[in-house]
């Protein structure tokens, strides 16, 4: 826990770890708003084929609420490394998504696509915002 995270302000984020989680936070809520307004048939193959289980409604309104989790932590400080665990679910579901398309359409139609691409990309950012989320605040000068 970034225990150096001490509220000056009321619009204080505590330090650059709040504020790395504020900036995380509102990035993750415009995907969601996009998807929330976005035409189904202009998505991804994954998006779209993951909106056939789950509409996209549902996703959308998943990153959103994973997004202003992350936004009111950062605003309340001290924050925690669980802080980050919303974007960490939001995020691997989304490489798993976009890993199990490629599969599925190389394996069973014979059509080996570059969604692998998409899904090391959002593998990459979860294993980052893992890493980050373990960091805590510098200490602060006295």
């Amino acid at each position: 826990m970034p225990e150096t995270a001490r509220k000056g302000r009321w619009y204080s984020t505590g330090g650059p770890w709040g504020t790395g989680l504020l900036l995380l936070g509102v990035a993750v809520t415009v995907i969601g708003l996009n998807m929330l307004t976005a035409d189904r048939a202009r998505q991804s193959g994954p998006v779209r084929a993951l909106s056939v289980a789950v509409p996209l409604w549902v996703l959308g309104g998943l990153w959103v609420a994973a997004g202003l989790y992350s936004v009111w932590q950062a605003l309340t400080p001290p924050q925690r490394h669980r802080d980050v665990l919303p974007v960490v679910a939001v995020t691997s579901l989304w490489a798993l998504a976009y890993l199990a398309y490629w599969l599925v359409t190389g394996a069973v139609y014979g059509k080996w696509t570059r969604e692998w691409s998409g899904g090391v990309g959002w593998g990459s950012l979860t294993m980052l915002v893992i890493s980050w989320g373990r960091c805590v605040n510098p200490p602060r000068r006295r």
